[in-house]
């Protein structure tokens, strides 16, 4: 059985994926908050359709990728992200999503912030498609705050609020405090990733999940979270979300 850990990839990250990808490896698949492949990488690709913007290509794009799911929308609830309102989401998913799962592609949800917004939107959302005969293969949820048990009752809540009727890949997630000058301690964040993982691992109703970090500097998320050094190696969290069980 493939390991359910994944990597969020920027587009614009010149650092090769193929550090994550050595024998042994516990990463098995990439996406990169777009429907173009990462080059030179190993790893399964998932492409997502950020917005609505060109997402007449999606079909041909997840055929030459060869892709057996995708994601859909990045965190819509936002005016910084996706920033699409439920109709014009439940709209475009009907018109080139839809026949995408109806041919046996496995499609994930609009990915949600854990704001509170982010639930409610999802919620308007499935209503909207349900009524129309569509449908979602699993949800995609995002979560930063400071705490394991944080994280645990975000999962919890939000499956059983949305129907533990579907499973649910976590694709973006971190312990943050949102502070550059003073973030969460390291020990904090490398005690975080082991355990979450770990943790993760044990529930059937996740089937996949991505840390956030994989670049150089993952921002105001914090120094620490982040699984690529200056240099573009791999950091002791990096190595440690890479090949520890």
């Amino acid at each position: 059985m493939a390991s359910k850990r994944g990597l969020c990839w920027p587009t614009t990250n010149t650092d090769p994926a193929f550090v994550f990808s050595k024998l042994g490896s516990r990463v098995s698949w990439l996406y990169n908050w777009s429907p173009h492949p990462t080059p030179s990488c190993s790893l399964q690709f998932v492409p997502m359709q950020w917005n609505h913007v060109n997402i007449e290509h999606l079909a041909d794009c997840r055929k030459k990728a060869g892709a057996d799911a995708i994601l859909g929308f990045n965190e819509p609830e936002r005016s910084d992200q996706a920033n699409m309102p439920v109709e014009l989401a439940a709209r475009e998913w009907m018109r080139c999503i839809e026949p995408l799962r109806r041919a046996g592609v496995r499609c994930g949800s609009p990915g949600i912030s854990s704001a509170p917004e982010g639930v409610a939107w999802l919620r308007g959302f499935l209503s909207a498609i349900r009524a129309q005969g569509g449908d979602i293969d699993f949800y995609n949820l995002h979560w930063y705050g400071e705490t394991l048990g944080q994280f645990y009752d975000y999962l919890w809540s939000t499956h059983h609020q949305l129907g533990p009727d579907k499973p649910v890949w976590v694709t973006e997630f971190a312990p943050t405090n949102w502070s550059v000058e003073n973030p969460l301690p390291k020990e904090h964040v490398e005690h975080f990733c082991r355990e979450s993982c770990k943790y993760l691992d044990t529930l059937d109703w996740v089937e996949r999940y991505a840390w956030f970090g994989a670049m150089r500097d993952p921002g105001t998320v914090g120094k620490w979270a982040a699984m690529l050094g200056p240099d573009g190696k791999l950091t002791e969290l990096g190595r440690t979300y890479r090949d520890e069980a």
